[in-house]
C-alpha cells in the first residue's frame, strides 16, 4: 500500500526525507568533531596546568615544613611541621606527577592515532595505485627447471675426501 504524494505541492518540494536526514547527520558529525577537538585541547591544557600547579604547591609545602621544623631542636615541636608540610607536600607532588603522566599519556595516544590514520591513508593510496597499474609478468628463467629456480642457489655436491688418520 503506497500513498501517492503530489509533487506540485510547494510544502513538499525540496530534498527528500533521506537527504535531509543525511544532511542533519553530517552537520552533527562536523559539530561533534569540532567540539571534541576543542575539548581535547582544553583538557590537555587543564591537565598540564593542574599538574604544574600541584607539583609546585607540593614542593612549596615541603620547603615551608622544613623551614618551620628547622627552627626547633625538639622533636615534639617538629612533628606538626613534618605532618602538615612534609606529608601534604608529598601528597600534592604525587598527585601532580600522576596528573602530568595522564597529560603525557593522552598526548602520546593522540599522536599515535594520528600516525596510524596517516599510515592507513598512505596504505589506501598505495593499494589504489597498485590496482590501477598493469600486472607484470615474471621473467622466465631459461635452462633451469622450475624446482631448481624456486630453490634459489643450491650448492653443488662436493666430492668426498678422505683424510689420513693418525700422524
Amino acid at each position: 500500500m503506497t500513498a501517492d504524494i503530489p509533487t506540485d505541492d510547494p510544502l513538499l518540494a525540496g530534498p527528500s526525507i533521506d537527504e535531509r536526514a543525511q544532511r542533519l547527520l553530517d552537520g552533527a558529525d562536523r559539530l561533534g568533531a569540532r567540539s571534541r577537538r576543542v575539548a581535547l585541547r582544553r583538557q590537555d591544557r587543564v591537565l598540564l596546568t593542574t599538574s604544574g600547579a600541584l607539583m609546585s604547591l607540593g614542593v612549596l609545602a615541603i620547603v615551608l615544613g622544613w623551614a618551620g621544623a628547622s627552627r626547633s631542636t625538639h622533636t615534639e615541636e617538629q612533628m606538626p611541621y613534618l605532618i602538615s608540610g612534609g606529608l601534604l607536600g608529598v601528597a600534592l607532588a604525587t598527585i601532580g606527577s600522576v596528573t602530568f603522566f595522564a597529560f603525557w599519556l593522552s598526548t602520546s595516544m593522540r599522536q599515535a592515532q594520528e600516525h596510524e590514520a596517516a599510515r592507513h591513508r598512505d596504505h589506501e593510496q598505495l593499494v589504489e595505485v597498485l590496482m590501477m597499474s598493469e600486472p607484470r609478468s615474471l621473467p622466465k628463467v631459461e635452462g633451469r627447471n622450475t624446482a631448481s629456480a624456486r630453490a634459489g642457489s643450491q650448492k653443488p655436491e662436493r666430492p668426498l675426501r678422505r683424510v689420513a688418520r693418525g700422524s
